[in-house]
């Protein structure tokens, strides 16, 4: 009984298994003559007993696309089912899948293939949500990494027309390994940045960096205070600052600041204002070292062709290494090698590198430099104010600077901001709040903020002095005032500089005065002849005045002080007056007597009580009493500027020396040139040579070889 049953059990499963592998081997039979639903309805009908061919057949079905039951994903879906099928068989099923074409190898090929069908078919959506897709269902696929890729690379791409530090935050957590995550992290830093202090303000930067200390922009926060803390660039704003932010990275650079601005002149005086001034100024061995140098006199010198410095007793300060170097001027000098200039200071120490193409020298603690073939501004502490860009750079005049590239012009500030554009055709210094400039062919005025102060409606301007500014229209002058109001109008030939508050006007070859109201305190009806020595302007209350090729001296009446019948007359000074007559010159004393007679034929103003006068085209020295102190033995006599010791440079056939007021040739008539220096030193040039001269003590302080 038992056996039976045994025998009837065997054969239902031989009958089963018969049938299972009709069904199958009618499945590829139908899907070899393309009847896709034939074979889907015999693959399914097998799927649970032989599952590993029923669902290769199933996923060639889903795979193809010539059917209405193709789907990528169903096909992938069956290609799985059988592959893992197949690792699990027999190796006696293994084999009777075999007329099927079901083989390790063709699941694999199959597989192969709807991996790429399937990303070719989400990559075409270009959607992350596509790529997110395929990622999540084909993550074996060897395209996964490409759809990787390509999915951060969209989102990214979206994230960054978003723009919000939001956005970035939200792929930084998404998208932790993605290639652009660098990017993003330093876009997510700015966006914050940028977002929580989107009005530029100083309060905005102080609490960004309470909520973000360890940001990458810590350092430009810390920056934007300082620029907005100090730009107006004045010393009172930098010292707030350095009181302040101690700890900001500008705090030296502020107090440097401050020191270079208070202390531009590199004077004793300034350099001990600012230490009574700053006693908490940090850097007390540079404010000692400037103190002891400022009034060290440091002359250039040459050796061998090269270029260093000696001090007032002609020792070697700083050596002869340099191509060329210029005078000191505020506590540093222009030093050039190997074709570019840069600047030392007193010390010898190179405080501005040798990058320069040219460099001007400092003035009020600011040199105009060009580099790369453009000019900017650098301030003392080699900073770099203006930037390198624009074919021309003026000084700074009340906090503003001139600029022009290609033919116009605007201004910077100290900041290097373009605070007016370059609009203009001519563009000049700023005086009393306003500067002269040209547009169109005509000349106005404008204010600090570029706001046009007065119209574009003259030929040309001068510079405001004192409220009133002379102009020019049709070919005729006038006055305005600050307004632009006429306090002259334009119909002179041609008008002087106030002095004393008086200015010479000329009409028709007629010269009159008037004053800063505008009114003719003298009438126009002197002539007007071009025959002055000196400006017509009021000097020790009195002016030439001409008339009928006479002249004499009148005070701000009109009233004559002088006789009106010299050929030609120069104003008092030192309380004698230089008069003609015949071609002749003498002196006249302030109660009209002619002290000294019409001898000379060309005199010069009284100077310390000596004049320098001309005869037979010698010239020689009088005092005031008339005494010839020096014979007329010179082609040329002039005094030393300012005067030293009574020794007068004089020069005989193209030579010049050194005289005293006794006459004696103290320097013999040698040298080609001689210039003063700065320092009351005395700079002479014979041959080629060069040599310095102390006029005190009548000594040399250094002479070159071959002097």
């Amino acid at each position: 009984m038992i056996r039976l049953r045994v025998f009837f059990l065997s054969l239902l499963f031989f009958v089963n298994c018969q049938l299972n592998a009709g069904s199958i081997s009618k499945g590829y039979q139908a899907l070899k003559i393309y009847n896709y639903f034939e074979a889907k309805r015999l693959f399914e009908k097998s799927l649970s007993k032989e599952k590993t061919s029923a669902a290769f057949g199933l996923s060639i079905i889903y795979f193809r696309s010539d059917n209405p039951f193709s789907n990528i994903d169903s096909a992938y879906k069956y290609i799985i089912i059988s592959e893992g099928s197949f690792l699990l068989i027999s190796e006696k099923n293994k084999i009777a899948c075999l007329p099927f074409g079901v083989s390790f190898s063709s699941i694999d090929s199959l597989k192969s293939k709807i991996e790429k069908k399937a990303f070719e078919f989400y990559k075409s959506q270009h959607t992350v949500s596509a790529f997110n897709k395929f990622i999540e269902m084909y993550i074996t696929a060897p395209e996964c990494f490409e759809a990787i890729a390509l999915r951060n690379s969209l989102a990214y791409s979206q994230v960054k027309m978003i723009d919000t530090h939001q956005a970035y935050q939200t792929f930084i957590e998404s998208y932790p390994f993605a290639i652009e995550l660098k990017e993003a992290k330093e876009q997510y830093h700015l966006s914050k940045f940028m977002s929580l202090t989107k009005n530029n303000t100083i309060e905005e930067f102080e609490q960004f960096l309470i909520e973000q200390p360890n940001s990458p922009f810590a350092d430009e926060a810390k920056n934007k205070i300082f620029s907005l803390s100090t730009q107006l660039g004045r010393v009172e704003e930098y010292y707030r600052f350095v009181k302040k932010y101690p700890d900001n990275p500008n705090f030296e650079y502020a107090w440097l600041s401050i020191y270079s601005m208070y202390s531009a002149k590199y004077d004793l005086s300034s350099l001990l204002d600012f230490k009574t001034e700053f006693p908490d100024f940090p850097f007390q061995n540079l404010l000692s070292e400037d103190m002891e140098l400022c009034n060290k006199i440091l002359l250039p010198i040459r050796e061998d062709s090269k270029w260093g410095f000696i001090d007032g007793a002609g020792f070697s300060v700083i050596p002869c290494i340099y191509e060329w170097v210029e005078p000191f001027a505020e506590g540093f000098a222009e030093c050039g090698l190997n074709g570019k200039s840069g600047f030392v200071n007193k010390a010898g120490k190179l405080v501005i590198p040798f990058i320069y193409e040219e460099v001007e020298s400092f003035k009020q603690g600011f040199s105009v430099v060009r580099f790369n073939g453009k000019s900017g501004l650098i301030n003392k502490m080699g900073k770099r104010i203006i930037p390198y860009e624009f074919d021309d750079v003026s000084e700074f005049s009340e906090g503003y600077a001139s600029v022009s590239f290609k033919d116009k012009f605007g201004y910077v500030n100290q900041q290097g901001e373009n605070v007016i554009p370059l609009i203009f055709t001519k563009a000049f210094d700023f005086h009393e709040g306003i500067a002269a400039v040209e547009l169109g062919g005509q000349s106005g005025f404008i204010n600090t903020k570029g706001e046009v102060s007065i119209p574009f409606k003259f030929d040309w301007v001068g510079d405001f002095k004192n409220g009133i500014a002379k102009v020019k229209s049709l070919k005729k002058m006038g006055l305005i005032d600050r307004a632009g109001n006429f306090i002259l109008p334009c119909e002179y030939d041609l008008i002087g500089d106030f002095k004393d508050d008086v200015v010479m006007v000329m009409k028709d070859q007629k010269y009159g005065f008037a004053d800063r109201s505008g009114k003719l305190i003298i009438p126009i009806e002197f002539d007007y002849s071009g025959n002055f020595l000196q400006p017509l302007e009021f000097k020790n209350k009195v002016v030439v005045a001409e008339k009928n090729k006479k002249q004499g001296l009148i005070d701000k009446s009109g009233k004559y002080v002088t006789s009106k019948d010299f050929d030609r007359i120069e104003p008092y000074n030192e309380g004698l007056a230089p008069v003609m007559k015949k071609e002749k010159w003498g002196f006249l004393d302030e109660k009209q007597k002619l002290i000294m007679p019409y001898f000379y034929d060309v005199v010069d103003p009284f100077n310390n009580c000596v004049a320098v006068v001309t005869k037979n085209n010698r010239c020689g020295l009088i005092n005031n009493s008339g005494k010839l102190l020096v014979d007329f033995l010179y082609d040329q006599v002039r005094p030393i500027a300012p005067l030293s010791n009574g020794l007068y440079i004089v020069a005989k056939e193209e030579k010049s020396g050194l005289i005293d007021l006794s006459g004696t040739l103290i320097v013999a008539c040698e040298i080609d040139n001689i210039t003063m220096d700065l320092n009351g030193v005395l700079k002479f040039e014979k041959n080629n040579k060069l040599a310095y001269y102390n006029p005190n003590t009548r000594s040399y302080i250094w002479r070159e070889n071959g002097y």
